[in-house]
C-alpha cells in the first residue's frame, strides 16, 4: 500500500528540484521548440497546397503527442542512471520506499516542459496555419485524448525505467519504438489515410487511438474505427498497460531488493 505522506514527499521533491533547475528548465523548453519547428516545417514541405491548413493542424497535434512520448522516455526512463549514480536507489530501499515510485514523479518535469512548450509553438504556428490553428471543435474529446496519451507515455517510460534497473541499460536506450511512432504509430496521420500495411501495424499501437481521439477533438475528423469504438479500445489499452507495468515494476522491485541495484551506464 502506498503511503500518502511518501507520495507528497516525492511530489514536493520533484517540484523543488524543478524550481532549482529553472534555467535548465527554460533551456529544455527552447530546445523543444526548435525540435517542434524542425519536424513541423520539414513535414509541411511535402504537404500539397490543397487542404494545407487542415494537414498542417493534423501535423502539429501529431508532433505534440510525439513530444509528450519523447519527453517521458528521456526524462523518466532516462533518469535511472542519475539516481543510481548518487545512491538514491539504495537509500529509498533502506527507507522502504519503492525507487520506481520516486522515478515516476519525474512525470512532473516531463509534462511541465511539454505543456509549457505547446502554447509557445502554437503562437508561432498560427503564422503558418492562421487562426484556425486555435479552433477546437470538441474540447472534451481533445482533453480525453491528451490524458490518454500522457497515461500511455508515463506507463511506457516507467516500464523502461524498471527494465533499466534490471538490465543495467539506460531506459532511453531500451526504447526502440519511439522514433517510429510518429509515422507507424498513427500519431502523424489519420488511420484512414495510411497505407493498408502500415495501418494494420498502427491499429496495434495504443498511441494511435489516443491520436484518433485528439484529431476528432481538434478538427472533428471521424476516427477510422468510429469514435465510440476508439474510446473503448483506448480504455482497454490503458487498463492492459497499467496491469502489465504493475507486474513489471513488482518483479523488478523484488529483484533489486534481493540482489541490489547495479550501475546503469551512459552510452
Amino acid at each position: 500500500m502506498v503511503n500518502k505522506n511518501m507520495v507528497k514527499a516525492i511530489l514536493w521533491l520533484h517540484l523543488l528540484r524543478l524550481s532549482r533547475y529553472k534555467y535548465s528548465f527554460v533551456n529544455y523548453i527552447l530546445v523543444d521548440i526548435l525540435w517542434y519547428m524542425i519536424f513541423l516545417l520539414g513535414a509541411l514541405m511535402f504537404v500539397p497546397t490543397q487542404g494545407f491548413v487542415d494537414t498542417a493542424i493534423i501535423t502539429f497535434w501529431g508532433i505534440v503527442l510525439w513530444v509528450i512520448l519523447n519527453n517521458s522516455v528521456w526524462l523518466i526512463a532516462g533518469w535511472t542512471w542519475f539516481i543510481l549514480s548518487i545512491g538514491m536507489v539504495d537509500e529509498h530501499i533502506l527507507t522502504n520506499t519503492n525507487p520506481l515510485l520516486f522515478i515516476t514523479g519525474r512525470f512532473i518535469t516531463g509534462m511541465t516542459i511539454s505543456f509549457s512548450t505547446i502554447p509557445l509553438v502554437l503562437i508561432i504556428f498560427t503564422n503558418i496555419a492562421g487562426s484556425k490553428a486555435l479552433t477546437i471543435l470538441h474540447p472534451l474529446w481533445l482533453i480525453t485524448g491528451m490524458m490518454l496519451m500522457i497515461s500511455y507515455a508515463v506507463l511506457y517510460a516507467l516500464a523502461l525505467a524498471a527494465l533499466s534497473l534490471r538490465t543495467e541499460v539506460p531506459g532511453s536506450m531500451l526504447d526502440i519504438l519511439n522514433i517510429f511512432m510518429y509515422i507507424g504509430g498513427g500519431l502523424g496521420a489519420p488511420l484512414k489515410f495510411m497505407p493498408e500495411a502500415l495501418r494494420s501495424f498502427a491499429i496495434l499501437m495504443p498511441y494511435t487511438h489516443a491520436a484518433e481521439i485528439v484529431r476528432y477533438g481538434v478538427l472533428g475528423i471521424e476516427p477510422y474505427l468510429g469514435l465510440s469504438r476508439e474510446a473503448v479500445i483506448a480504455t482497454v489499452y490503458l487498463a492492459g498497460m497499467a496491469i502489465t507495468v504493475y507486474f513489471i515494476v513488482k518483479r523488478v522491485t523484488e529483484y533489486i531488493r534481493r540482489y541490489g541495484a547495479r550501475a546503469v551506464g551512459m552510452m
